[in-house]
């Protein structure tokens, strides 16, 4: 029957992946040449509102780095909030086929296969369950090779059921209800943690749009009222002021983002 088939039979028709570097972000050369024709248009658009002149842009250059950094942070939070949420299903899948009676290591094959009718096979989670049933083929105990995903994945709700599992298994308990009951509990939390981040994302997207005030009002008093703004161009008080204005702008910009930042 399904349940008497091994691991391997999830791997015959699977492509292998290389591990990803959760701690890591590798951008594409398109998600780099989309990042450096947004960050110049920014800096080019900041020069002449700021200083009056496109010069400034090469002045400004240094914030590129800054800001390419940043724009990897977040494609790396990303990337581990998508597989937290993958890996609530391939939990889920795992607890229904250890119900329907697979031993544990048949189970993770069968929350393999489940999983493909939702996911495609480069998908984070698939990645991983493909390795850890090449493991486990290759003689790694299952609980050895969940600990291994904990400890690549770096997300404590992995990590959680890493030790429940493999306590579990040590101790001859109830792996069922165990892994039943530490299935709730992990996705109680990635409900809890995806209600905080739809009710922080109203506020990120208020914060978006209060860092655009600052260069509206300069762009207004520009348009309307210059004889107040323009003494600050074309001298370098005005440089110094424009510039200890765009310092200050980063580090509150910066400081709003860590507020509503959540933690994984």
């Amino acid at each position: 029957g399904a349940a008497s088939q091994g691991p391997a039979a999830a791997l015959s028709s699977a492509p292998s992946l290389k591990l990803p570097d959760y701690d890591d972000y590798e951008m594409t050369r398109r998600e780099m040449l989309v990042i450096a024709a947004k960050v110049l248009c920014i800096l080019a658009v900041t020069a002449y509102i700021c200083y009056d002149s496109l010069f400034f842009t090469i002045i400004l250059l240094p914030y590129a780095l800054f800001y390419f950094r940043k724009q990897k942070e977040l494609k790396k939070e990303a990337r581990k909030w998508k597989l937290n949420l993958q890996f609530g299903d391939a939990i889920k899948s795992l607890s229904a086929a250890l119900e329907a009676g697979y031993s544990v290591e048949n189970g993770f094959a069968q929350a393999y296969r489940d999983l493909l009718l939702s996911y495609a096979e480069d998908e984070p989670i698939m990645v991983e369950l493909r390795a850890m049933l090449g493991q486990i083929r290759n003689s790694m105990t299952a609980e050895e090779a969940v600990r291994g995903f904990a400890a690549r994945s770096g997300l404590d709700d992995v990590s959680g059921f890493a030790d429940v599992f493999s306590t579990a298994r040590r101790t001859g308990g109830n792996i069922i209800a165990i892994i039943r009951s530490s299935t709730e509990m992990i996705m109680m939390r990635v409900d809890l943690k995806r209600q905080i981040r739809t009710a922080t994302a109203a506020a990120k997207y208020e914060a978006d749009i209060m860092k655009l005030v600052p260069f509206g009002v300069i762009v207004y008093l520009r348009m309307f009222a210059p004889e107040m703004i323009m003494s600050l161009y074309g001298n370098l008080r005005g440089i110094i002021f424009m510039t200890g204005v765009l310092i200050a702008y980063a580090a509150l910009g910066e400081l709003s983002e860590r507020m509503v930042r959540i933690e994984l």
